[in-house]
């Protein structure tokens, strides 16, 4: 074992408050060591599917923040954060049919509504938040000349967008969180040990959705005032979402071994190295010296910048998150010790 190994034992033991002993857990009863549960079938596409869904569902919440009580310069935002929700959306519904297998299997689940079943609830959430974000997006591009002068034009840029947009606030919301929530919904240990992950990944969405609109703007030139306010956005929700994500490993202890140890199948080195360390760690510090030290905002425009590379740290971050727990969660769904452990609890 190197020393960056040993650097990331220690930090799976101190976060989870356990560390494995191979000798007392190999008496543990099972059978046979066979697995109890079947091996999580979730592929790349589910990964990239959580990923912008919650990149959209952030977006579209902040553009309506900025909507609601933004001043006239974050407009911006709100142009930004609508096209940006309706883009991220777009591969959604594609990556869900694939990682299904065969299209008929989407359709299949549009024939019922289950309150109680967070699969069925996420694909009606989906369906409706790419109505309002549709919507949204259509009555911004009319309002901002895109779809020419006709009258039909006019007509879409007089409708109430506030108010079309609240429905879609709250589908965002539940966007944001339900995938977490639909791990959590499974017998696996290292998704189900503790209920944090739906608040995980919504913070995490609003982070990255942050990074992303304070990417484009810094790209075309935008208010240093309002990247200021975005700033400070991303590391509130940085900050929420480290606290989320300890309290999480420390509520997980051992079922969370998976996800932060260095063994064969574990995914420690990544989730320690690009989440933890690249995408969230250095970032937030990185942003609190530009807001601790940073001159007070003019009415200039900005462009380039640390914030570039701040955005493009918290992006690899977000999606390094979602990669490690759904990856982490196969190893978990086969550990027969874990698994009867966890539902002994």
């Amino acid at each position: 074992m190197n020393d960056t190994d040993t650097l990331f034992e220690r930090l799976a033991t101190l976060t989870t408050g356990y560390e494995p002993d191979p000798v007392k857990e190999s008496q543990e009863p099972t059978y046979y060591d066979y697995p109890v549960l079947t091996k999580s079938f979730w592929s790349t596409e589910i990964i990239w599917y959580f990923f912008f869904g919650g990149l959209a569902a952030g977006c579209y919440v902040l553009a309506s923040i900025a909507s609601f009580f933004g001043s006239k310069e974050d407009r911006v935002v709100v142009r930004t954060g609508y096209y940006l929700a309706l883009l991220a959306l777009l591969p959604c519904p594609p990556l869900l049919i694939k990682d299904l297998g065969r299209p008929e299997r989407f359709l299949h689940m549009l024939r019922v509504f289950k309150v109680k079943s967070p699969m069925s609830m996420g694909t009606w959430c989906l369906l409706g938040f790419s109505l309002f974000s549709g919507i949204t997006a259509t009555i911004q591009a009319a309002r901002d000349g895109l779809l020419g002068k006709w009258w039909g034009a006019r007509v879409l840029a007089a409708l109430p967008q506030k108010l079309l947009a609240l429905p879609g606030v709250a589908l965002a919301f539940f966007l944001g969180s339900y995938s977490g929530v639909l791990l959590t919904a499974t017998s696996i240990p290292l998704w189900s040990r503790d209920k944090r992950l739906g608040a995980i990944f919504l913070t995490s969405a609003l982070s990255t959705s942050a990074a992303l609109i304070s990417l484009i703007l810094r790209i075309i030139g935008a208010p240093t005032r309002t990247l200021h306010k975005l700033e400070k956005i991303e590391w509130v929700a940085m900050s929420l979402e480290a606290l989320e994500i300890f309290s999480f490993l420390r509520g997980s202890g051992r079922a969370a071994r998976p996800l932060v140890g260095t063994g064969p199948q574990e995914q420690g080195r990544r989730f320690w190295s690009f989440m933890i360390g690249g995408g969230l760690v250095l970032p937030w510090l990185l942003q609190s010296l530009t807001l601790l030290g940073g001159k007070k905002p003019r009415r200039t425009r900005a462009r380039g910048g640390k914030g570039l590379l701040i955005s493009l740290l918290v992006l690899i971050g977000g999606y390094f998150l979602r990669r490690t727990i759904v990856e982490a969660g196969r190893t978990s769904s086969v550990d027969a010790h874990t698994t009867l452990w966890n539902a002994r609890r």
